[in-house]
């Protein structure tokens, strides 16, 4: 069995960075088959600025990222969204909570129109913020989180989740604001979990993704979870190297442990393809 590899969940930068084509390339060259482009927040691209007119470039540099991820033969998903670090912006520019809400859900909505016409897959990231800050942007964080997941539902969109890692409590509430939604568990994806969480998603039947470091993979993959995915979550900034680490990364440490017996290629096959393909909606290679 020839081993095919994803990344469930990273960034691009073509501005900073090296940008998709140069990730794909080398992503391609170990392996790699399909890769969950997301969008990062404007001033990541260097747009100046607030407002919505700056999301909206951000977007276009996402469009145009993942049609070059695709002219190097890998298999691409792209979500965009209004990441929470976004809020703690927006209030240290002055901006009321009101409005920030109003703002991030302009930029749903669009993103919403943006999947009517085929050309993004869904959101991401929405959520918390995983740091301490002030309870009211976290509040209001989760209200972008709660308007996200019901245009997800009724656009029948995927969505990315941003959140603390919390254990049980973490899973718990968004699974009692997704049935309050009354959205599929199956659209929902719990981005960067630790084993806690994982554990928990996993009870709940939502998918999750786990960042390429050795010791979560020992941790968790010997036992076989059903709903994991891969993701390196790279950043694409060579300011800050490795964070939180490389798409080539998935593929090295699953070969790792495929020899040493620890899990099987079947089982990897299963986490690598058959579970993006699920979650995604893409055929397999």
């Amino acid at each position: 069995m020839t081993l095919a590899f994803s990344d469930a969940h990273l960034h691009t930068n073509p501005i900073m960075g090296l940008g998709a084509e140069v990730v794909a390339k080398k992503f391609r060259k170990a392996n790699g088959w399909f890769m969950a482009i997301v969008s990062l927040p404007p001033q990541h691209y260097g747009i100046e600025g607030l407002g919505f007119e700056s999301h909206e470039k951000s977007i276009e540099i996402l469009l145009r990222e993942a049609e070059k991820a695709r002219r190097e033969g890998v298999e691409v998903s792209t979500l965009a969204g209004f990441h929470p670090s976004l809020v703690d912006a927006y209030f240290k520019a002055g901006w009321s909570p009101s409005e920030i809400v109003e703002l991030a859900e302009k930029i749903i909505d669009y993103i919403a129109k943006l999947h009517d016409e085929k050309a993004v897959d869904g959101i991401g990231e929405v959520g918390r913020q995983h740091y301490a800050v002030n309870p009211a942007w976290i509040v209001t964080s989760e209200l972008i989180l709660i308007y996200a997941i019901e245009v997800a539902r009724d656009n029948d969109m995927l969505i990315h989740l941003h959140l603390e890692q919390g254990g049980y409590s973490t899973v718990a509430s968004i699974r009692r604001i997704a049935e309050s939604a009354k959205i599929q568990a199956g659209s929902l994806l719990l981005h960067h979990v630790s084993p806690s969480e994982a554990h928990y998603a996993e009870s709940y039947g939502y998918w999750y993704t786990v960042p390429a470091k050795e010791k979560l993979y020992r941790t968790l993959l010997p036992h076989k979870p059903e709903r994991l995915m891969t993701e390196s979550d790279f950043i694409d900034d060579p300011k800050r190297p490795g964070v939180s680490s490389y798409p080539w990364d998935i593929p090295r440490e699953l070969i790792s442990l495929v020899s040493e017996g620890i899990v099987s290629e079947e089982y990897l096959y299963r986490v690598e393809v058959e579970n993006v393909s699920r979650f995604y909606r893409v055929k397999p290679p």
